[in-house]
């Protein structure tokens, strides 16, 4: 049995976990401490500014650590083993089953590009962290900032639509209609990782409710929802024609 000494070392967050997982299923059991993958990750964990290194002791993420979590894990996806698991393991499990290792395998990875990144943003909500990850999106509300300044110039000129529900006031200044309008991600975010360069045409220029809808569905279906099928999921509640222009009584309450 791995001696972690872990008591006071902050718990195994969200993003850490998925990264646990990842290599359980790469290896389909918990493997030794001594083993290359564990300290590995073990590295990772320890370099990564993901939590203040006023609280961790000496044993933080160490490869008993990282190897104890692996167990833990294996209970959750194997019930029965004997040995305990966390809400967060157990979350994380249900996410992503054996069957999405593939998938699961891609976070992993995309996760592993942005662990210099640091903390994520404490701001962030829920909906906003999707089920990807507090680093990733972190990394990309950043670029989302400025894409955001160059989504709205290249609509110079042009009312300001939602991409969802449709709504727009054109008959607001421009830097009214401006503040109601954010962008969002086209695509996983997941897979605008690595080397890939976010682009102005990955962006949807969405109304701040659609915005806040459609990273609720993400996050209560647990898979990622397209501009598209959100759009048809609002537009089948209200009963309407997908194409029909809804009102802003109707897409706002």
């Amino acid at each position: 049995m791995p001696i972690t000494d872990g008591h006071g070392n902050p718990d195994w967050t969200r993003d850490e976990t998925v990264l646990a997982l990842d290599l359980l299923y790469k290896h389909g059991k918990p493997i030794d401490r001594r083993h290359s993958d564990v300290i590995a990750l073990s590295t990772i964990l320890q370099n990564a500014n993901i939590h203040p290194a006023s609280n961790r002791r000496a044993s933080f993420r160490n490869a008993d650590g990282v190897a104890l979590k692996l167990q833990n894990l294996f209970s959750a996806v194997e019930p029965g083993r004997g040995l305990s698991f966390s809400k967060t393991d157990l979350a994380v499990v249900n996410d992503f089953p054996k069957e999405r290792s593939e998938y699961l395998s891609e976070i992993a990875s995309a996760l592993k590009n942005t662990v210099s990144l640091g903390v994520p943003d404490p701001d962030l909500s829920d909906e906003e962290t999707f089920i990807e990850g507090g680093w990733l999106t972190s990394r990309h509300r950043q670029r989302d900032r400025r894409l955001r300044s160059r989504l709205l110039n290249q609509r110079k000129g042009e009312a300001l639509v939602c991409e969802i529900c449709d709504y727009s006031v054109s008959t607001l200044g421009r830097d009214l209609q401006e503040s109601m309008f954010e962008a969002h991600h086209r695509i996983p975010l997941v897979d605008a990782e690595g080397e890939r360069l976010t682009r102005v045409t990955d962006m949807a220029l969405l109304c701040a409710c659609c915005h806040r809808l459609i990273h609720r569905l993400i996050s209560r279906q647990a898979q990622w929802v397209g501009v598209d099928e959100a759009r048809e999921i609002l537009f089948a509640s209200l009963n309407m024609n997908k194409d029909g222009r809804t009102s802003h009584r109707l897409a706002h309450n």
